[in-house]
């Protein structure tokens, strides 16, 4: 028979929910003001870590307040998001014309620059309407007023019991299971929409990770850093790929508007040269990233890497009833994933 929901789960969700929502409270200021672009990247990853852990200790909020909650949380992540990927290819191309190997390139350089801060501006509006509404709803609020009762029992209740443990186990399993369904495309380097969801996955693994690091003082640590290290690889990846496919819809719409203004597109000439000088520059680095991931994950599965991180959840087996043991992940590169029977993915040995 498997343990029960019980008290210690719910308290250490309540702790795991507190300290993201604090976090994401620290920075509403400082992302109102839009002073530096570090206050909306650490908000958004303080609401994706929310959103993270919200479903994990569903159980134990009410349903129709747990909807409000998560539902206000994908709100908040999804104005902060377009405003902080903005902010980050900004930074990109700013860093970018400091270093210009050409003077010629430096007008095509700057128009979109020009055009991302336009943009970036207009992007403030929403972000501070997505805070106006979390305030106006209540949502912190309410999400204080049911954390509160868990969080007044957490020196009254032991917090690591048999369900926390199995909970534990079986979050992130699944969460490694949907990450490496994702190795068949890892040496694909075409398969961008796949890539980008191994991002996903990767992200979404380090953030279950993170949950019950607590469970396994130390053990995980390598773990994390190697799947957070995967992500950002993904992430940069990902990042150029968006530009490969901004960039020349960019150039068509500028020389539209060029043409429009003057009547002619002899302007227009002077700022081909630096776009598509960024675009060869974008593709470069498309291709080393690529090639440093694929790297790093071979190396990672020569070294075992995702065999000792389920070894380490399978640690602390003093549950009354442990879960049954996964096969183990291979450290080939050829045989990390079969179909599973209902054709979704599964990790074999």
């Amino acid at each position: 028979m498997s343990p029960k929901i019980d008290d210690g789960f719910c308290v250490f969700g309540a702790i795991a929910i507190n300290r993201h929502m604090q976090a994401l409270m620290g920075e509403i200021e400082g992302v109102r003001n839009a002073e530096d672009i570090e206050f909306i990247h650490r908000m958004r990853v303080a609401t994706r870590r929310l959103r993270s852990a919200l479903p994990i200790f569903k159980p134990c909020f009410g349903g129709k307040e747990y909807k409000g909650w998560l539902k206000q949380i994908k709100a908040i992540t999804r104005a902060l998001g377009a405003a902080r990927d903005t902010d980050v290819q900004i930074a990109v191309l700013e860093d970018y014309y400091a270093n210009l190997p050409s003077p010629v390139y430096q007008q095509g350089i700057r128009r979109l620059l020009l055009r991302l801060r336009q943009k970036r501006e207009k992007l403030q509006q929403p972000v501070l309407e997505a805070l106006d509404d979390l305030h106006k709803k209540g949502t912190l609020q309410d999400m204080g007023g049911g954390l509160a009762p868990l969080l007044e029992r957490k020196d009254q209740v032991y917090l690591y019991t048999p369900y926390l443990y199995l909970s534990g186990y079986n979050h992130i399993s699944q969460r490694l299971q949907d990450f490496f369904a994702y190795e068949p495309y890892v040496e694909h380097p075409e398969c961008v929409t796949e890539l980008h969801a191994m991002r996903i996955a990767a992200k979404q693994l380090r953030y279950t990770l993170e949950v019950f690091a607590p469970l396994y003082p130390g053990e995980l640590k390598a773990n994390i850093q190697v799947v957070r290290k995967c992500q950002e690889m993904l992430g940069d990846i990902h990042d150029c790929d968006v530009w490969l496919t901004f960039l020349p819809a960019f150039r068509d719409q500028e020389q539209c508007l060029t043409e429009d203004f003057y009547g002619h597109s002899r302007y227009f000439r002077r700022l081909v040269p630096g776009i598509r000088a960024f675009e060869a520059n974008r593709k470069l680095a498309r291709e080393k990233q690529y090639a440093a991931f694929v790297s790093y994950w071979q190396k990672n599965r020569l070294q075992n890497s995702w065999q000792s991180l389920l070894d380490a959840i399978r640690i602390p087996f003093h549950l009354g009833e442990p879960p049954a043991p996964q096969p183990p992940v291979s450290s080939g590169t050829e045989a990390g994933v079969a179909p599973a029977g209902d054709g979704s993915k599964e990790i074999v040995g």
